[in-house]
């Protein structure tokens, strides 16, 4: 049993479910609120949680279908040992899984065979060295693994399974073709490798190739820039949280218009100086071109704001994303908060350096866009640094107030 303190200062209860009834009850854990923030009252509170728990988890081991299933599992394993797949799948992945993923944790945990992300940490420590890349690759093979739950199972028909599922969604909840397509990428790579390393059979054609998407997948949707006065808003209930990453990003945010996932790749080794001034170093292996390689002044507001001796974001875009989503729920109530997210920040950006009177050629440079005009685009060096270090002081300018 542990007790977690919620950001609240609500203590939770939770309990670790054995693997061996998780089928059973469809979850790997338990967790409660106790509703005190009073750590004694809490463990108080906990204990005929953990009473009730534990009598269900004894109930659990007497379902038939659990015995029925332990007593052919042997048999089962037996077989799989047999052929091509006999390095039998031990499932270590299963233990991070989360409470939300025990749908994951049921289609798997007793099918014949060796399930998809068996070899998953090898592929991606292998292919990937970005830790967010690493956390988009591990979670498209997890979601695939629903459908394709395991190596015999590779085929073109559970493959758009798949991806057609998402057309049963509710048309706000769809994922962008683009977004499917990145995703579908992943698996694709991954067969490859399992192909190479002789996981699966070499005859096996990819079955995540030439996939149809279907046009009823929504276009990705459009943004709405914030304000200045929500930017002020957001900054300052995060503030009041004691959210010092959260106000860190929105800070880094509205001074160099990058997007969430940059940010969350900057540490102390993506800062330079060039031409006596302090730059961020964007890296590489971004969404464009455009965006990659780039440097962006630190303006002195910011530098003010963020301790830059010890700046280590990496792998934490994802959380504060979600932090970001729950705050701006909260907070704004003009309607439309499903058009807005922390992009609308980078949104924001844009806009001041366009009221700013900033060339849209530097403001693209500054922010990684594409150039609209295509000589620029094609034979340009790129803005100064000298250039974009006056784009940033209009932002500072502009932004004095928040």
């Amino acid at each position: 049993m542990n007790l977690t303190c919620l950001k609240s200062g609500i203590w939770q209860v939770e309990l670790r479910i054995p693997s061996d009834v998780r089928v059973v009850l469809g979850r790997t854990r338990f967790a409660q609120s106790t509703g005190t923030r009073d750590k004694r009252k809490a463990s108080n509170r906990a204990l005929p949680m953990l009473t009730e728990w534990q009598q269900l988890i004894a109930t659990a081991r007497q379902s038939p279908e659990l015995i029925q299933r332990k007593m052919d599992r042997p048999k089962r394993l037996s077989d799989a040992s047999q052929g091509l797949f006999d390095n039998r799948d031990t499932r270590p992945w299963l233990d991070e899984l989360k409470h939300s993923q025990a749908n994951l944790y049921v289609a798997v945990e007793w099918c014949d065979g060796v399930s998809l992300p068996t070899h998953m940490t090898d592929f991606i420590e292998a292919h990937y060295t970005r830790h967010r890349t690493q956390l988009e690759a591990k979670r498209y093979i997890l979601e695939a693994t629903l459908f394709v739950h395991t190596l015999e199972g590779l085929n073109r028909v559970n493959a758009q399974r798949w991806v057609s599922t998402e057309e049963g969604k509710p048309i706000d909840e769809r994922r962008a073709v683009k977004t499917m397509q990145k995703a579908v990428g992943f698996l694709s790579e991954y067969f490859e490798w399992l192909r190479y390393r002789g996981f699966v059979s070499q005859n096996l054609q990819n079955p995540f190739k030439n996939l149809h998407f279907s046009k009823q997948l929504a276009r990705p949707r459009q943004y709405l820039p914030l304000s200045s006065d929500e930017v002020r808003l957001l900054r300052q209930a995060a503030q009041n949280a004691n959210d010092v990453l959260m106000v860190t990003y929105i800070d880094i945010g509205r001074f160099t218009g990058m997007r969430l996932s940059e940010i969350g790749e900057l540490s102390t080794e993506s800062i330079f100086i060039e031409d006596g001034v302090n730059c961020f170093r964007v890296r590489p292996d971004a969404k464009t071109e455009a965006s990659s390689n780039r440097l962006i002044p630190i303006a002195p507001a910011l530098a003010s704001c963020v301790d830059l001796k010890s700046l280590d974001l990496r792998g934490t875009a994802n959380a504060v994303g979600k932090r970001f989503g729950r705050l701006k729920r909260q907070l704004l109530n003009d309607g439309s908060t499903r058009q807005k997210c922390f992009h609308s920040i980078r949104k924001f950006v844009v806009t001041e350096l366009e009221r700013g009177g900033i060339p849209e050629g530097i403001a693209a440079d500054l922010v990684g866009h594409e150039k609209p005009n295509i000589t620029y685009n094609v034979y340009s060096g790129g803005s100064s640094i000298e250039q974009l270090s006056r784009a940033v002081k209009v932002l500072e300018r502009r932004q004095q107030h928040i």
